[in-house]
């Protein structure tokens, strides 16, 4: 340890080489409770992570590799120093524990170090780092209520600056896949005071992969109280609630609302509503009333792929049902193909608009084409290729 402490008080200390050389003394049995192989555990990842600032301060771009580096010395220097504060704790003459003489410096540097938490955590994020991301910014949320600090901690930023930090540990959460992190982050984004709409979308996303359909019900619930229908998954998930319960007319009531209280000028959102309205009927079997719907629908909003494909959709299955009802070829060809050929308008239509989501559609047309028969098979063949 002296070896290293020596070479981290020179004039230009490497101070990768010296954490290297620390590293047995925190797991060696000997020296893994002596605060002083911590204390300069921390020092070298402190000089790492110094070290990188300053290149980023005279303008240079940082590789993903150096930053990872640099935000995991920071998180790693705050650890170091954390597991050594406790260790250096001695009892006076009276028997009250007192600080030893190398707690000072780490507090500060604690302290001097504590708005670089953010920014590791950047660079973490932008390196792919989703979990070292989440784990600066969790130090950056706890750090001033750190008992081991006590009255030395650093002030905490507003609550609202903390429940930014922390929706971002939100969406660090989901990017890692680590839901439950993600959700469990919600409430406390929401109580900081920050408002930002994705914290609901995100925190139902993260429910809705840990098939929580109970937080996902609560949080479209308050998403949509506070919001409307800025976002229409809210609606959109109260909807699949009431559809779950056949609550049919909760559900045309709720959508009723949704569009009396959205500005006609919002065509987009008030087309979105109107498709969904057009859900609810076909659910019921009126698809008449879904067809009226779907059509209003794609009145507001004509280049929106889902309307013509909701509205293709359903044309289609009457289609199918009708024609297991007639009785010769000639009524098929009255009845059931002028359906087949209105289905394939709106279905080419929708793929038309948005064919890297809609990726079915070509086999639906393909099958579509091929059961029209004689003089489609052209149309049948170009849709196979697609």
């Amino acid at each position: 340890m002296k070896e290293v402490e020596q070479a981290l008080k020179g004039a230009n200390p490497d101070y990768a080489a010296a954490l290297a050389k620390i590293k047995p003394a925190l797991t060696d049995e000997t020296t893994k409770n002596d605060p002083l192989a911590w204390k300069l555990a921390g020092q070298a990842n402190e000089g790492i992570y110094d070290s990188f600032f300053k290149q980023m301060m005279l303008g240079s771009e940082l590789s993903n590799d150096d930053k990872k580096k640099a935000g995991t010395a920071l998180l790693e220097c705050y650890n170091d120093y954390l597991t050594a504060i406790p260790m250096d704790q001695h009892p006076d003459k009276k028997g009250v524990m007192k600080p030893g003489k190398l707690v000072k410096g780490m507090v500060k540097t604690l302290s001097d170090n504590y708005p670089h938490l953010q920014r590791a955590g950047v660079l973490l994020f932008e390196a792919g780092d989703y979990n070292g991301a989440y784990d600066v910014w969790e130090m950056y949320v706890n750090v001033p209520q750190n008992p081991v600090l006590g009255n030395n901690a650093p002030k905490a930023d507003p609550d609202t600056a903390v429940g930014q930090i922390m929706y971002y540990q939100l969406l660090s959460a989901l990017s890692a896949n680590e839901n439950k992190k993600a959700l469990d982050k919600v409430e406390p984004i929401i109580k900081s005071g920050y408002n930002n709409i994705d914290t609901y979308v995100y925190g139902i996303e993260a429910a809705r992969r840990l098939n929580d359909s109970i937080a996902m019900y609560e949080l479209a619930k308050r998403g949509y109280e506070k919001y409307g229908t800025e976002n229409i998954s809210f609606i959109g998930e109260l909807i699949n609630d009431r559809l779950n319960k056949e609550d049919f007319a909760g559900c045309e009531t709720l959508v009723a609302e949704a569009i009396a209280a959205t500005p006609d000028t919002n065509t987009v959102i008030k087309s979105q509503l109107y498709d969904i309205l057009g859900i609810v009927y076909e659910q019921q079997n009126n698809d008449a009333k879904a067809i009226e719907n779907l059509n209003k629908a794609i009145e507001l909003s004509p280049k929106t792929a889902k309307n013509y494909y909701d509205l293709a959709r359903i044309i289609y299955n009457q289609a199918v049902k009708l024609d297991e009802t007639v009785e010769t070829e000639e009524q098929r060809k009255a009845e059931v193909d002028p359906k087949l050929l209105e289905a394939a308008k709106y279905f080419e239509k929708a793929y038309s608009l948005d064919s890297e989501n809609l990726d079915k559609i070509p086999n639906i047309l393909y099958r579509l084409y091929y059961r029209l028969g004689d003089g489609y098979q052209d149309k049948a063949e170009e849709w196979s290729n697609k």
